[in-house]
């Protein structure tokens, strides 16, 4: 998460309304670790994606997919978990 945007949970539903009204978004930034993330839990595979419009200062909407990887057959994804969030900027209140 940036400094200069906060993230609210959501829905895969309200996500994809978005993404299918805003086919000009593009890919803000991505992660992929389908071996493990050494950021976080190795034993897990992690693909994260934000999506934002080309000139904006942050994205607007962001995705990630976590699984446990099964290392004799580390093609399958066990236990997938889907999470989805809105990109707000932060309000300086000072």
């Amino acid at each position: 998460m940036g400094s200069d945007y906060k993230t609210v949970p959501t829905t895969y539903d309200v996500w994809s309304a978005i993404r299918k009204a805003h086919p000009d978004m593009v890919v803000y930034g991505s992660y992929s670790a389908p071996d493990g993330d050494y950021f976080g839990d190795p034993k897990k595979g992690k693909m994260f994606t934000s999506y934002g419009f080309q000139k904006g200062s942050y994205p607007v909407i962001e995705a990630e997919t976590t699984w446990d990887i099964k290392h004799d057959k580390p093609e399958e994804r066990i236990n997938e978990v889907h999470k989805y969030w809105l990109c707000l900027p932060n309000k300086n209140d000072d």
